[in-house]
């Protein structure tokens, strides 16, 4: 079975909409009903579909249908909003750019408040033991595609590298690994790191956030360095299907040990996201003073898979004169005919190596 997660697909376009003879390209901007302040990284499926794509950082998506799913509806989720369900000829036939979002304002407190106090820290750990229950624990394949923007502070310069970058995943289990090749690349702008030999790295930041399951679990997910942390409960939303609890943490005293890195940050702390019923963890937010993550989770299926990932980096050496973002989103996840990466690939090794294929992007991710 392949699930496709179309892409975000960086289309610019005259017009909102525009047909092809085979597609339709629809690009809007999601926004908070009432403040009109941008919804970031929502999740957009197609209904009776698992087609769809996430949002970016200013609230933006464009999405590629089918003809044959003209009559579906759009079905746009974003935690902290009440779901939207559109049909997609009323999204055709309307001109305006911005869909708009409720925010969720079901105090869902409410219904736990009968209840003993919640423990943040009993809640995190059941997450952690669950999930076997929540994620696939055999191999399966995916693809991401990777926007790399490097933004030269004092002109606002930017350089941006793309990627499709395809994986091969042992599972969600203790000790599984995640490999991947990347298969094509694009670039634009001037590259002002390109005198300090920077390792973009398109897979660093889905290696560093999705660490539900891996052998080197960092901060919050290693159950033996949970006692280190000062964690407080939120409060209660709901995404999706789903109501989650919000609970946010912070190191006091950071180490080597908690963190998993070589330079020890000033400050780590974050927010981590997990479902009431299952203890599936949906989202979850890292900050330090040289890097943020982020990676949200979307359950196809009955198991939760990575959808959207980003992260900033503040490197030591460039943290004066650049930034550096990231955002990946998935375009397919395949969980029966397996494809083994069982090689050397070229996933840390110099970008330039990648060839630039012009007739791949044109067709797959035409600009202007």
């Amino acid at each position: 079975m392949t699930h496709r997660l179309l892409g975000l697909i960086l289309f610019t376009l005259l017009a909102a909409n525009t047909y092809s003879q085979e597609y339709l390209f629809i690009k809007k901007t999601l926004v908070e009903k009432g403040t009109n302040n941008p919804v970031p990284f929502a999740n957009v499926m197609i209904t009776n579909t698992t087609s769809g794509t996430a949002a970016s950082l200013n609230g933006d998506f464009t999405i590629k249908i089918g003809k044959r799913f003209y009559g579906e509806k759009l079905k746009i989720s974003c935690i902290g909003f009440i779901t939207k369900t559109i049909l997609i000829d009323s999204v055709i036939k309307h001109t305006s750019r911005v869909i708009e979002l409720s925010p969720d304002i079901i105090l869902l407190d409410e219904i736990i408040i009968s209840q003993a106090p919640l423990d943040p820290a009993e809640i995190v750990k059941k997450a952690i033991e669950s999930t076997q229950d929540n994620y696939l624990n055999t191999p399966f394949n995916m693809e991401f595609y990777s926007e790399i923007t490097a933004t030269e502070i004092a002109t606002n310069n930017e350089f941006k590298l793309e990627t499709v970058l395809f994986g091969f995943s042992e599972g969600y289990s203790a000790s599984k690994q995640k490999q991947f090749e990347i298969l094509e690349k694009r670039t634009s702008g001037d590259d002002h790191l390109k005198t300090l030999d920077y390792p973009y790295w398109p897979t660093f930041e889905i290696h560093n956030v999705d660490q539900i399951s891996s052998s080197a679990r960092q901060g919050i997910l290693n159950l033996k360095q949970l006692d280190k942390f000062n964690l407080k409960y939120l409060g209660a939303s709901i995404f999706d299907t789903d109501t989650v609890y919000n609970i946010e943490y912070n190191a006091p005293k950071p180490t080597k040990a908690i963190t998993g890195y070589g330079i020890v940050p000033k400050m780590y702390k974050g927010n981590i996201y997990i479902t009431t019923n299952s203890h599936a963890i949906v989202k979850h937010e890292i900050f330090t003073d040289q890097f943020t993550y982020m990676i949200i989770y979307k359950k196809l299926d009955g198991k939760y898979f990575p959808y959207f990932i980003s992260g900033e980096r503040s490197p030591t050496g460039i943290r004066m004169f650049s930034k550096v973002f990231n955002s990946l989103t998935l375009k397919y996840i395949e969980i029966e005919n397996i494809k083994v990466i069982d090689y050397v690939t070229n996933e840390f090794q110099d970008i330039n190596n990648v060839k630039y294929n012009e007739q791949f992007w044109t067709t797959n991710y035409p600009r202007n």
